[in-house]
């Protein structure tokens, strides 16, 4: 057994895995010793000694430091060493262990040429380019709601604090709706939430362009909060459900940048449609982009959902898969073909709004209800996890920062001594956008190649806290930015000063939740939904907290003391790392039962859900 990859060896811990395969290591290591025989007998007989001593020195590296100093490759023993998925090929000659360029693939994919993890390019690259698009529209509008202020006031006469206020409304909307619409990517698949999310940015942006009263603003940004909860855990299970292990970490860090340059855009584009005319054309504005991204989802949007219970032994782990095949442990056909014989579905049900399997159990409200409540309760059962505290946490922290910026550029740069016209103080968002990108390269690219250079020097054992090292940086550059930005707009310094603490911050937003986000993923990889709730719920809870709160501590504490407050909050924050690095894998540890009890649960469901989908058309047949 594999305890880096099979969940049930004793010494498996969520978040430790290798990144090679410890029985194709020691397959080749088998190999190298065949040769290394074959070479010493050939020397001896020839009379010479040189070509077995530089053999033997191969060998004595090979074992002290990894395979990486052998040339040796997966296919020298069988395996396909670029493996694409092509219906043509003969299931005989499609790689039991599939793997590209030297990197096992993680999951494993099946033969079916409907599982996401065999889309041809162009269709991984439109679904791709779509959740990034709904990612950027959907925080575009959740962070626009206050920015023509000056307009607000004028026309219905509500006040910036209201308006702050209907902030913390928003996030209560985004943690309530993240959690509710959870369960309905299992019961009738992913496609259905974001529908609806859509449809809530339009209404809720549309009552934005109509408001009139403090009530209106409430109504309209908790609408607007059950839009970006669609986005705010689904899309990347989304991603996980098309690209394999070794991308998701390139791909969460364009996600983060999506949600980066829609959180700085959607504000900046806010300013100049208020300043032409009103703010009522930034909601007109918001219910376009959501009617845009409504039509997109209806007509190209594909369901990425498939269901795996139909091969019974088939699982996630690759090496398992692989030791069942050889030993014959199969129970049916999809075992043993994994799929190959499936027809391509059509066109209208890769697009159809709810998955097939789920047509049954919506005819049947007390049976969906049944289901849909037992697993929002199953949702929240993973919020104590360390990791996922974490996560939530760091979050939390980058959208509290949100609002005390926005509201101190608010309140300061409109009037005497800066008088910035709201052009103006939208061009403060381009510091924000650079600062962001910035951070996504150092939180992804980097970190993915230091993980894999650590890696190796460990023998290919990777811990999901090496990307935590990252967070030092991270968390005091942003307490710089935010002490550089707070003091130099009280003190009225140099324009320069608080435009690159503007671009700190905004380093550290998307950076820190990079890295926070891709610690989950990297640890509980087969709980992807379950766990970005739970971050989804803690960070917006505090994002939540801090939105009444700002307000408050402002005008009590004053703003210069407020943002040394914040930047020591953040460099607190940021040492709760230490902790993690010196007891993370022991408390990944503790999780171990919990996680595989959650996983079991889940499998359990989706086969009776599987068995009573079989036995409806089997009855179906015999009438």
């Amino acid at each position: 057994m594999e305890k880096y990859t099979d969940r049930r060896h004793p010494k498996y811990v969520p978040g430790t895995y290798s990144i090679y395969s410890s029985a194709v290591i020691r397959q080749m290591h088998k190999e190298v010793m065949k040769r290394r025989d074959s070479q010493r007998s050939s020397t001896i007989t020839e009379g010479t000694n040189s070509l077995s001593a530089h053999s033997l020195s191969m060998s004595t590296n090979l074992n002290s430091h990894g395979v990486e100093k052998f040339t040796m490759q997966p296919h020298d023993l069988g395996l396909h060493y670029d493996y694409r998925f092509d219906p043509k090929v003969p299931l005989e000659m499609i790689p039991e262990l599939k793997t590209r360029f030297g990197v096992i693939l993680l999951p494993q994919p099946t033969n079916s040429r409907n599982d996401p993890f065999n889309w041809a390019w162009y269709r991984k690259a439109v679904h791709f380019l779509i959740l990034m698009i709904l990612t950027a529209v959907t925080a575009a509008i959740t962070n626009n709601a206050s920015t023509p202020q000056e307009s607000i006031n004028d026309l219905t006469g509500i006040s910036y604090d209201a308006l702050n206020n209907s902030a913390g409304v928003l996030f209560i909307s985004i943690a309530i709706s993240t959690w509710l619409y959870a369960p309905l990517a299992s019961l009738c698949g992913r496609k259905l939430s974001f529908l609806i999310g859509m449809l809530f940015g339009m209404a809720g942006s549309i009552w934005y362009a109509r408001m009139q009263n403090v009530g209106d603003s409430f109504g309209s940004q908790f609408l607007i909060g059950l839009s970006e909860g669609c986005t705010e855990a689904q899309v990347q299970l989304c991603l996980s459900s098309i690209f394999f292990r070794h991308q998701v970490g390139a791909v969460i860090t364009i996600y983060v940048l999506s949600y980066s340059l829609g959180t700085y855009l959607g504000p900046l584009v806010a300013n100049y449609v208020s300043e032409n005319s009103s703010f009522r054309w930034v909601g007109w504005a918001n219910a376009i982009a959501s009617g845009v991204s409504l039509f997109i989802v209806i007509f190209l949007f594909e369901e990425d959902s498939l269901n795996y219970t139909r091969f019974k032994h088939h699982t996630r782990e690759a090496i398992l898969n692989f030791s069942l095949a050889q030993h014959g442990i199969v129970s049916n056909d999809d075992d043993l073909t994994l799929g190959y014989f499936d027809k391509k579905w059509p066109l209208w049900k890769r697009l159809a709004p709810v998955k097939e399997s789920a047509e049954r159990i919506l005819r049947s409200p007390r049976e969906f209800l049944s289901s849909y409540f037992r697993l929002l309760y199953f949702n929240v059962k993973c919020i104590w996890f360390p990791p996922v505290l974490f996560a939530g946490i760091i979050w939390g922290l980058q959208n509290a920062i949100l609002t005390f910026y926005l509201t101190t550029e608010d309140t300061y740069f409109y009037s005497a001594p800066f008088n910035y016209s709201s052009e103006t103080v939208a061009c403060m968002n381009i510091p924000l956008i650079i600062g962001s990108t910035i951070g996504c390269i150092y939180s992804g690219s980097l970190t993915d190649y230091f993980v894999l250079w650590l890696a190796r020097k460990r023998r290919g054992i990777v811990e999901s806290e090496f990307r935590l090292l990252f967070m030092f940086l991270s968390g005091m550059i942003g307490a710089a930015g935010l002490l550089m930005f707070g003091l130099g707009v009280v003190e009225q310094l140099n324009w320069r000063v608080f435009y690159i603490g503007l671009g700190f911050i905004g380093y550290m937003f998307s950076s820190a939740s990079n890295i926070s986000m891709l610690y989950v993923l990297d640890t509980y990889d087969e709980l992807i939904l379950e766990t970005l709730v739970a971050v989804a719920f803690i960070n917006n809870l505090l994002g939540c907290i801090f939105t009444f709160a700002c307000s408050p501590w402002l005008q009590h504490a004053g703003t210069k003391n407020t943002y040394i407050a914040l930047a020591a909050i953040t460099l607190g924050l940021t040492l709760i790392t230490v902790p993690y690095l010196i007891w993370g894998k022991k408390w990944r540890k503790m999780t171990k039962s919990s996680y595989n009890e959650m996983i079991e649960v889940r499998m359990k469901e989706n086969k009776e859900k599987e068995n009573e989908e079989e036995e409806g058309t089997e009855k179906e047949r015999k009438q």
